[in-house]
């Protein structure tokens, strides 16, 4: 096996013997990257999961991308590939790990193109397509490339992404790339909308389009204000902020997501204890709706919350509420 071309063009490359690993094929490889190549001028940021023999991420190396992670968890085919990456110069990293530990662990960072090449019996695509939605891992342009068996038409959401597959006798290569206009959900009490909640906004402003902040009715809850002083709170402080809209909804929140044809969520957390929180309830929601992905991006205000506002004196509520609302919520408090 060798790299196709680029720099590291006819440079060989180690793989396991055996059918413990199954290298993409040169003719399937050619024609995976003539596709990206189609699109534009490689660069950015490769992640190869299930690397193997890393031939899809080095190849992408090869030709124009600046830094490649790579991913293998049988221990002799990662010894192999960390051979096979001695000669690349570009950054790069090898972690003996599964994929699903390796997807936890990226959180955070972001990539150009994500190529994914599971054992074809497993039948685990749309899974990883979810962690890779729900961890943020590829970027607003970028392309998950999936290698599978043709007989596995694996389910894709339409509501998140444009796919393409090209088919080669038993083998396919679906790719998939973002809707251009990206929309996301922000669900919660907002009791009441504070500056949290706005950084949680503006961070997500960098991902999608448009952003609905969802309002739940709730009624199980003491110390609630009402759903109308909550939505007017919500709708002053987001005031000056382009595609961001106010909804209020009843009843459960996949219901809501369903009626509004969008699956992907978006909160904040403050701490660890928050993220494992919020990770649990997207557990609950996936039972109920396997579409649903929960995006999480960490406070730059770990100190601030709902309850402090609520309990805080006038002179206080600068620290935790956007300066529009502090007076219509003391208003509205008394």
């Amino acid at each position: 096996m060798r790299i196709n071309s680029g720099k590291y063009k006819n440079k060989q490359l180690l793989a396991l013997s055996g059918k413990l690993t199954r290298p993409t094929s040169d003719k399937v490889r050619e024609s995976i990257f003539d596709v990206l190549l189609s699109r534009g001028e490689l660069n950015g940021d490769v992640l190869d999961l299930f690397a193997g023999s890393g031939a899809l991420g080095v190849e992408a190396l090869s030709r124009g991308c600046e830094s490649g992670v790579f991913i293998e968890k049988n221990p002799k085919a990662a010894f192999l590939l960390g051979k096979n990456l001695e000669f690349v110069r570009e950054k790069k990293e090898l972690y003996n790990t599964d994929w699903k530990v390796a997807v936890r662990k990226l959180e955070g960072r972001q990539f150009d193109y994500i190529f994914i090449d599971p054992p074809y019996a497993l039948r685990i695509e749309p899974l990883i397509i979810s962690e890779i939605v729900s961890k943020n891992l590829l970027k607003r342009n970028g392309t998950i490339i999936v290698e599978h068996d043709s007989s596995n038409d694996f389910f894709i959401d339409k509501t998140i992404f444009n796919s393409f597959k090209k088919e080669y006798s038993s083998t396919s290569i679906t790719f998939l790339s973002y809707l251009e206009e990206r929309t996301c959900v922000f669900p919660g009490s907002f009791n009441p909308f504070t500056l949290g909640h706005l950084d949680v906004i503006k961070k997500a402003q960098r991902d999608f389009d448009k952003i609905i902040v969802a309002i739940a009715s709730i009624t199980y809850k003491e110390d609630v204000m009402s759903l109308e002083d909550r939505k007017e709170l919500a709708l002053s402080a987001l005031s000056s902020l382009n595609a961001v809209t106010v909804e209020t909804f009843d009843g459960m929140l996949t219901d809501y997501l369903n009626e509004i044809n969008c699956h992907i969520i978006v909160r904040g957390s403050r701490d660890l204890s928050d993220y494992k929180y919020e990770r649990n309830l997207e557990k609950e929601y996936k039972k109920m709706d396997d579409k649903v992905n929960m995006i999480l991006y960490p406070s730059s205000l770990p100190f601030v919350s709902a309850t402090k506002a609520r309990t805080s004196s006038a002179s206080e509520l600068k620290e935790y509420l956007p300066s529009e609302i502090v007076d219509l919520f003391i208003k509205k408090r008394i």
